[in-house]
């Protein structure tokens, strides 16, 4: 995500994190598949599990622009990771623990997501937030795809659908998602295109709403 608002301290030049979803390999998905235990303490099973460095890197990347950080991990989690079915308990067998597997999902997930550092593609190509420059959707897909090596789908929001707002890395997965590996997807499949930005869009600066530095870029 790239929105409008500074989240935390320091991260005026943060992209963050929606989710990790897997699809049918065709760009369509399934959600809510169902796939027990559900799990709305996120927070609490990662503390319990030793991951107080990757909850706080989630608190800053990984925010919700409404209601509690918490309550969007516990909602992407049971939408979408619980139609991974390698994170199914039957696949963990006797060495089962309740709760391991939202720390592999978020670990995995999160992982790439660090591999990714879309800010700074995009600042090394000359597209930098500002309030009055546009620029051209397909040097911003360029760019990103460079970064990635596989295909992205890039989302704007506004009325004129001309505010850059997400990206949507692709892969295919070879393997279990705790140990597969991560290929940059070369096609998106019939359903997977879903960009829907005008051919010139604007990269706002991020506003402070609370105590933190102005932007680098705010004034641009």
């Amino acid at each position: 995500f790239w929105d409008d608002t500074v989240h935390a301290g320091g991260s005026e030049e943060d992209w963050t994190v929606h989710g990790l979803w897997p699809d049918l390999c065709d760009g369509s998905y399934k959600a809510f598949c169902g796939m027990t235990p559900h799990f709305n303490n996120i927070t609490d099973i990662l503390r319990h599990y030793g991951q107080s460095d990757l909850l706080a890197s989630m608190e800053r990347y990984w925010v919700a622009a409404y209601g509690t950080n918490n309550h969007l991990w516990a909602h992407e989690y049971n939408k979408h990771a619980s139609c991974i079915n390698t994170l199914s308990t039957r696949c963990y067998g006797e060495s089962y623990d309740a709760g391991v597997e939202v720390v592999d999902y978020f670990t995995r997930a999160f992982a790439l997501f660090k591999q990714l550092d879309t800010f700074t593609a995009l600042e090394r190509a000359g597209i930098v937030p500002s309030r009055e420059k546009t620029y051209p959707i397909k040097d911003v897909t360029k760019t990103l795809e460079r970064l990635s090596g596989g295909k992205v789908v890039l989302r704007c929001s506004g009325r004129k659908r001309d505010v850059l707002h997400e990206a949507w890395y692709s892969y295919f997965l070879k393997g279990s998602l705790q140990t597969g590996q991560f290929v940059p997807a070369s096609e998106l499949g019939e359903h997977g295109d879903a960009n829907n930005c005008a051919d010139s869009v604007r990269y706002v600066p991020k506003r402070c709403k609370g105590n933190c530095p102005p932007s680098s870029y705010e004034d641009l």
